[in-house]
């Protein structure tokens, strides 16, 4: 499903490709997927409405959901941040919304409308193998992307814990400027209480970590670029009219942001989501949106929605927006 700014066009399209974007030009940044609310599973606890709102700068998502037993349960609610990988990453243009805290999404919660607190855990593993302990002993921070945090800890450490954290594959030389090569991964969990026979509302919201390309026409009418955002005919002929249109129209360039999240996780609530409603706002009239599901509706100059009834996640969202816009866009 393509959109720009003269048209709604609709297609539909299997999404079965890798969840890592397809390798682009050299200013390339990998975007990080984020979802919903994780519960563990439990047949009384159901999912009424999920209404989720997504833009460039904010992600938004309000629950309602129903216990059918008839007492109070008490479950543990997690949200996972997406997984940092420094082998992956280490070269990448990457940027976190917020570098310097673990909650480098900002992510934040309420209840009925009040503000949860949720405890944070945060873990570091190299391959299967958990390397958590090891960094903490020596002060370095688990999130690789903290680059400035770890490059001033690991220069405050004396030449043999550098060289044993080099020998455990954990970073590369650290006589160079070293590369952070362990993956983090972190999740806000709390404690809730559902009330039997009536709703209980869940709102977080969050900033998603978008990737940037740069885009040219032959990339985007690649059979493998088309199905990963369901880009049809009137799609790419929209790309091909920003390119025109482009400061790097010389270069036969435009700008393209993916903002990816994942909607699979709801499938750990039982039975069906009652009603779920998807609003994808491209942030300007101007600039081309184009996603995987059938059936958008166009609610505004920048807006479009997407509706379902006993909505059991059969995907994970790519949003693709192109336009000439860098600032719109979050580039600097």
């Amino acid at each position: 499903m393509a959109c720009d700014g003269v048209r709604i066009l609709l297609a539909a399209c299997a999404l079965a490709l890798s969840l890592h974007a397809p390798a682009r030009a050299n200013d390339s940044a990998a975007a990080l997927d984020a979802g919903g609310l994780v519960l563990v599973r439990d047949p009384d606890i159901t999912l009424a409405s999920e209404d989720l709102r997504i833009g460039l700068d904010r992600i938004a998502v309000d629950y309602v959901f129903r216990n059918g037993a008839a007492a109070q349960k008490t479950l543990r609610i997690a949200f996972p941040l997406p997984a940092i990988d420094g082998a992956q990453i280490s070269t990448s243009a990457l940027s976190l919304p917020f570098e310097d805290r673990a909650n480098f999404v900002g992510f934040t919660v309420t209840v009925d409308g009040v503000p949860v607190t949720p405890q944070l855990e945060e873990r570091a593993y190299l391959g299967q193998r958990e390397v958590t302990d090891l960094l903490k002993r020596h002060g370095l921070p688990l999130n690789p992307l903290r680059r400035n945090d770890l490059e001033a800890a690991v220069k405050r450490l004396k030449p043999a814990a550098q060289q044993e954290l080099a020998k455990a594959g954990l970073m590369s030389d650290p006589s160079d400027m070293p590369e952070f090569l362990w993956r983090s991964e972190a999740k806000f969990h709390w404690e809730q209480t559902f009330p039997p026979g009536r709703e209980l509302r869940v709102s977080h919201t969050y900033t998603p970590v978008k990737g940037n390309h740069l885009l040219a026409a032959d990339e985007a009418k690649t059979p493998a670029y088309r199905a990963r955002y369901c880009l049809d005919d009137d799609g790419l002929a929209g790309v091909r009219r920003l390119i025109a249109a482009s400061p790097m129209k010389d270069q036969g360039l435009t700008r393209a942001v993916e903002v990816p999240y994942i909607v699979t996780t709801a499938r750990n609530w039982a039975g069906r989501i009652g009603r779920f409603t998807l609003t994808v706002d491209k942030g300007s009239p101007t600039a081309l949106v184009s996603f995987c599901r059938k059936g958008v509706r166009k609610t505004g100059p920048t807006t479009f929605v997407w509706e379902a009834k006993d909505y059991v996640p059969d995907a994970d969202l790519r949003i693709l927006i192109v336009a000439n816009d860098d600032a719109l866009l979050g580039i600097r």
